[in-house]
């Protein structure tokens, strides 16, 4: 006979596992401990959810699904998570502007849910493909402004994931690090974002 779930027992474990999250990062938690936080065996927590991925991913969704409509909403719905583009011809103006509102969305996105918010910047396979659609997303970017890379050039991959990487982790120290108000931190992610598209502007336009 199947295993009959209970809500209020899943709310529980979802509960411990955010606080394990945050005690102890997503590498350095257990699920003994989010078991034991939970008042359960291990064996029952496993018959509620298959692993430590499975548990973030269903903590950090609801989150991620806003700031998924918050970009599909400012693209014109050009971009979302898990689209690949070959390029976006959208002008480097325009994406400034639009990266102004952004800025101001994803700080009030934190704000409404620092948990999860936290939880999703750590170091899960949900993170990495976060990282790699981005990735994908910049080169996208190059290939519609510059047309001197070609999408599926290996160089312009690897310069890609590493302007995704140092754009997440500016915002990261940003959001995590600030004792700031909510006015200080759009602030900083406008000035770091107009940053890396001032650079992105000047490395790839002496290359060309």
């Amino acid at each position: 006979m199947p295993q009959v779930q209970k809500d209020d027992v899943r709310e529980t474990i979802l509960d411990s596992a955010r606080e394990e999250f945050l005690e102890h990062g997503f590498e350095g938690s257990s699920m003994r401990r989010i078991a034991q936080k939970s008042r359960m065996t291990v064996g029952n927590l496993y018959r509620y959810f298959r692993n430590k991925e499975e548990l973030s991913s269903i903590i950090v969704s609801p989150t991620l699904k806003i700031f998924d409509d918050t970009v599909k909403e400012l693209s014109g719905g050009l971009i979302s998570f898990g689209s690949e583009n070959e390029q976006i011809d959208m002008p480097l103006p325009l994406i400034r502007e639009r990266l102004s509102t952004m800025s101001d969305r994803l700080v009030d996105i934190y704000d409404a849910h620092r948990i999860e918010v936290s939880i999703l910047m750590m170091g899960t396979e949900l993170n990495k493909k976060i990282t790699d659609w981005f990735a994908g997303l910049i080169a996208a970017l190059i290939a519609g402004n510059f047309g001197m890379l070609d999408r599926r050039d290996e160089r312009l991959a690897i310069l890609s994931q590493c302007y995704a990487h140092s754009i997440f982790s500016g915002i990261k120290t940003i959001l995590r690090e600030s004792k700031s108000s909510k006015e200080d931190m759009r602030f900083m992610v406008k000035i770091y974002l107009n940053s890396f598209l001032s650079m992105l502007d000047n490395d790839i336009s002496s290359l060309m």
